[in-house]
């Protein structure tokens, strides 16, 4: 039996249409996420650690899209634009081509792509083609500018709290409670955009939303393109977001939310769990939990149990033989031996035989710690991947330069799995091969895209910079793209990067689309990626994967979504974490999300994490606080003796 006819013969003959790789991949699901990708209607899917998020939704884009009218399509919204293009990639995988009918796209893109540009010009909403879109330094300027005019202190970069109002505000939700002139420096600096003819990235999806709001015509032209939505993270989202979803609700759009509760992190900026809550509470949505941890084994999922305080349901995937091991290690020093202990960790696991750059030493955004870490890893001659100075800059012309390094990296990309000629590249028709189930990553690079699928975003970038030829198309611009990704002597990624991005820089003449465009991370892209490269950064870097040789050390929101062999949480003190002021104490909300916070950081394991305790650390402004070992710890380790 074909896997059509498998899958046929489960959900009837409309599901025939589906191509045999994502016919065989729905038949390869574990029944919680074939229950999704099959259920019919508004769905929210809530994804525990390692449950197979992401191949879940996947599947299910792939399904509506195989299901629905030809004519129509699925927009899927991610937070990432690595996270959309994967999207894409995935399905091509699956023998999936949708063309204009899927808008795999961040929140900032579809709200500009598809709501603001095409029906923006039918209401008094501001918008234009040529609004320059500001740049990080000249929002912190022009907030600046906003606080001293209300007086309010004037700081390098905006407070989270104007973040949170103004995302209030947007959204139509009441700001009292709000200190009036925070709520006032948030108009300021909103009129001062329209005064400018200039916005930022905040403002697309709270304009999309009055665009949404004000023009019926608008909703329905959307609803009748994109009948159905599909939203990663909805547990981030924030309250412009949440009212956009709803409009499209209301306009008969099918909306499926994908999150996790337990893993919001930004409530700081006005996410709120809330939001998925309400969808879950509806009575035209239907809830599926994905229980199942592939990622990590049963010791590791009772540690993700024990920091929660609750029991989920989650379990490990009975086929993981290997059960994970929490580690507890403890310091009688200050925060400079649990760095030194760090250390030791680092050297033990690498001798063996953990490679550097799969082992993750995560901090809970402590300067204190994070100082002394720098300093002992330094002095142990140990190369890490701070992320934050190491990383290539965001935005959507940098992240295509990071596609084409992927590819060039990976060699030519056959259509299906399996060795096959280049021409798969650049034929849409081309016989495709059946691919096996896709297998997790230990590496967080994005997985290789075609040619093609890279010749149709540079066909993109050369048409929004007005520079295209008149028989200019994707095909044409694959062959272009193939003599620089296919040239001789393929780079490792170990190489430095830097001759390969400014032959890619040349080929390509990337100045002037960069040149042409109002956004400004684009404008900035080339010059930034140069200046980034001379840093010494690699092509596996450039490629958005970890640094070869380097041990990653980041925040613990910084790791969310990724995972690693081993994972090292140092500074677990209470008062350090979870964290509160030596003269005030911790509130339940603070609790709760520092909880969250420590729960990703958790979670990240695949194999081992590593618990550094202590009793007391150094305040530099209220000398040492004694407050014993993380109450984190303690909830693990009592987790572990009764694992129940």
């Amino acid at each position: 039996m074909s896997p059509s006819q498998a899958y046929a013969a489960e959900s009837g003959p409309a599901h025939l249409r589906l191509p045999p790789a994502l016919a065989q991949e729905i038949v390869d699901l574990h029944p919680q996420q074939r229950q999704a990708v099959r259920h019919q209607g508004n769905l929210v899917l809530v994804a525990g650690p390692g449950a197979g998020k992401t191949r879940t939704l996947v599947a299910r884009v792939g399904q509506l899209l195989a299901t629905t009218s030809p004519h129509r399509g699925v927009a899927a919204i991610t937070y990432t634009d690595t996270a959309a293009a994967e999207v894409t990639t995935r399905l091509r995988a699956l023998g999936i081509r949708p063309g204009r009918r899927l808008a795999s796209r961040t929140v900032h893109a579809f709200c500009l792509h598809h709501i603001l540009r095409p029906y923006a010009r039918f209401t008094d909403i501001p918008y234009a083609d040529n609004l320059t879109i500001l740049d990080e330094a000249q929002s912190n300027q022009l907030w600046a500018e906003a606080a001293f005019a209300v007086g309010l202190p004037v700081r390098d970069k905006p407070d989270a709290l104007l973040t949170k109002i103004r995302r209030l505000m947007a959204s139509g939700e009441g700001t009292e409670g709000y200190q009036h002139q925070f709520v006032s420096a948030v108009r300021h600096y909103e009129q001062a955009l329209i005064d400018s003819d200039c916005w930022d990235f905040d403002a697309m999806p709270g304009r999309a939303l009055a665009v949404l709001r004000t023009s019926q015509p608008a909703r329905d032209m959307l609803s009748a393109r994109f009948p159905h939505l599909v939203v990663d993270e909805y547990q981030d989202l924030n309250p412009v977001l949440h009212a956009v979803v709803v409009e499209l609700l209301a306009s008969g759009v099918q909306v499926t939310a994908v999150g996790d509760p337990d893993q919001t992190m930004y409530a700081f900026q006005g996410a709120d769990i809330r939001y998925l809550k309400e969808l879950h509470e509806r009575d035209d949505f239907t809830t599926v939990q994905l229980t199942v941890n592939f990622r990590s084994g049963s010791t590791l999922v009772a540690a993700g149990r024990g920091v929660l305080g609750v029991d989920r349901g989650y379990r490990a995937d009975p086929n993981q033989e290997a059960p994970g091991t929490v580690t507890l290690e403890e310091v009688s020093g200050d925060l400079d031996d649990h760095a030194q202990r760090t250390v030791d960790v680092v050297h033990q696991r690498i001798a063996a035989g953990i490679p550097p750059e799969d082992i993750a030493v995560l901090y809970p955004g402590n300067k204190n710690l994070l100082a002394r870490l720098i300093n002992a890893l330094q002095a142990a001659d140990l190369p890490c991947d701070m992320e934050r100075t190491r990383k290539i800059p965001g935005g959507p012309l940098a992240d295509f330069v990071s596609a084409c390094t992927a590819r060039r990296l990976a060699g030519p990309v056959p259509g299906g799995g399996g060795p096959a000629p280049e021409r798969q590249d650049l034929d849409e028709d081309a016989p495709r091969l059946p691919q096996e189930p896709l297998q997790r990553r230990s590496s967080s690079a994005q997985p290789a895209r075609t040619i093609r699928d890279l010749a149709t975003t540079w066909h993109r970038h050369r048409q929004a910079a007005g520079i295209t030829l008149e028989d200019e198309t994707p095909r044409a611009l694959a062959r272009q793209l193939l003599e620089v990704l296919d040239a001789p002597e393929r780079e490792t990624p170990e190489d430095d990067a830097g001759d390969f991005l400014n032959r890619l820089l040349s080929h390509l003449d990337i100045d002037q689309v960069a040149q042409l465009s109002p956004d400004l991370r684009i404008q900035q892209a080339p010059s930034t990626l140069q200046a980034t490269v001379q840093q010494g950064l690699t092509m596996a870097e450039l490629a958005g994967d970890r640094a070869p040789g380097r041990i990653v050390l980041t925040t613990y929101h910084s790791a969310k979504g990724r995972e690693f062999s081993v994972v090292i949480l140092p500074g677990l003190v209470d008062g350090l974490m979870p964290f509160y002021f030596a003269t005030r104490g911790l509130s339940n909300g603070d609790l709760k999300e520092q909880r969250h916070n420590f729960y990703v950081a958790v979670t990240r394991a695949q194999d081992e994490v590593v618990l550094i305790t202590g009793d007391h650390f150094t305040d530099p402004y209220h000398g040492v606080r004694t407050r014993g070992r993380s109450r984190f710890v303690d909830d693990i380790v009592n987790q572990m003796s009764d694992p129940g």
